[in-house]
């Protein structure tokens, strides 16, 4: 099928006017995001534009370096790493720092097959954002970089070989939505979200287990044959799939806790094709606030991740461990905040 700008656009969260001015090379749009919209165009087949050069230093002689940005292909809510990848900028562009941006497949991590660019001399440092396979961030170590990562494999903090985190704490504004929504009736949940592929982050397990903590803590049970843990975002992709694993459920949960909002709009638009009135006849809940949740109909109860200064903390981090190799490892946690709107029959005053 023919990629047309639309189909990058949505792949980034982007408008399509801003994919259209990076495109034609326009100064309207800042030189990473050029990179980023050309480097996705190229590996989606985009044949309608001559692509300029994403620009990578080949010496210092003009800034201190360049900070590779690693993420993954089809990363399933890309609009949570494209904010991310702005605050990065703002800090990296202020202290004279090249920001190369590299998509890395599910074949190229499978096969650690990282970008030839990690070699080069340029490099000081490696930002990564939906990379969580504990063997990729072993084999990223060896390249002896300093390593920041947003989010976290799903292991002790001790055991990632010197990589510094930052990531958004998980659980407490889930047990508030859930102690919320047993209080105006539910009984019945159910867990959507990968928990078992490699590349699973610390965030997802977390929030599975603020439903299990806090469902304990009424003395209600989670049922497993209402959670969907072992479906990855491949999985997801396809409506049909979706729509089968619903269909095979013997009866559906008062609520959907999901481990990201792209997840539980997949959900939303699987429940609705079943005939399911949400919030009448089911809650949906999601995280990360992406700007598609406040879009779709009805509009996404969620948790809002502060995604811009994530970006701003793991650009700082990077700038820290490049000027003091030695110090103590970091572990950054931000605040998460509740956003309650139309999936969940909760007022929100």
């Amino acid at each position: 099928m023919k990629c047309t700008i639309q189909n990058i656009a949505d792949h980034l969260g982007l408008s399509r006017n801003t994919v259209s001015k990076a495109l034609k090379n326009s100064s309207e749009v800042s030189e990473n995001t050029r990179n980023l919209v050309i480097k996705t165009a190229s590996k989606l087949g985009y044949k309608n534009a001559t692509f300029a050069t994403p620009v990578i230093p080949a010496s210092e002689t003009d800034s201190n370096g360049t900070i590779l940005f690693l993420t993954r292909t089809y990363a399933s809510d890309s609009e949570f790493w494209t904010t991310v990848l702005r605050g990065i900028e703002s800090i990296l562009s202020n202290a004279n720092y090249h920001l190369a941006i590299s998509i890395m497949s599910d074949s190229d991590l499978k096969q650690l097959n990282f970008p030839q660019t990690i070699s080069d001399s340029s490099i000081k440092g490696i930002i990564l954002v939906e990379i969580c396979d504990k063997v990729v961030c072993d084999a990223l170590s060896q390249f002896n970089l300093p390593i920041v990562s947003v989010d976290m494999p799903n292991v002790p903090f001790e055991e990632l070989n010197g990589i510094d985190v930052v990531t958004m704490e998980s659980k407490k504004n889930l047990k508030k939505i859930i102690n919320q929504l047993i209080e105006k009736g539910a009984e019945s949940f159910g867990f959507v979200g990968d928990l078992y592929s490699h590349n699973v982050s610390r965030g997802f397990q977390e929030r599975y287990n603020a439903l299990s903590e806090c469902l304990a803590e009424h003395q209600l049970p989670l049922n497993q044959k209402n959670c969907l843990l072992h479906q990855t975002p491949e999985d997801f992709r396809n409506f049909q799939t979706t729509v089968n694993n619903l269909q095979a459920m013997i009866s559906l949960p008062d609520v959907f806790i999901c481990g990201n909002d792209w997840t539980a709009i997949q959900l939303i638009y699987a429940l609705q094709f079943l005939g399911f009135q949400i919030p009448k006849d089911i809650c949906v809940v999601g995280f990360d606030n992406i700007p598609a949740a406040s879009r779709i109909s009805p509009s996404l109860t969620t948790i809002s991740t502060p995604q811009k200064y994530l970006g701003i903390a793991a650009a700082r981090q990077i700038l820290e461990r490049i000027q003091h190799p030695n110090c103590p490892h970091v572990f950054c946690q931000y605040e998460t905040e509740l956003i309650i709107r139309n999936s969940t029959n909760i007022i929100s005053f």
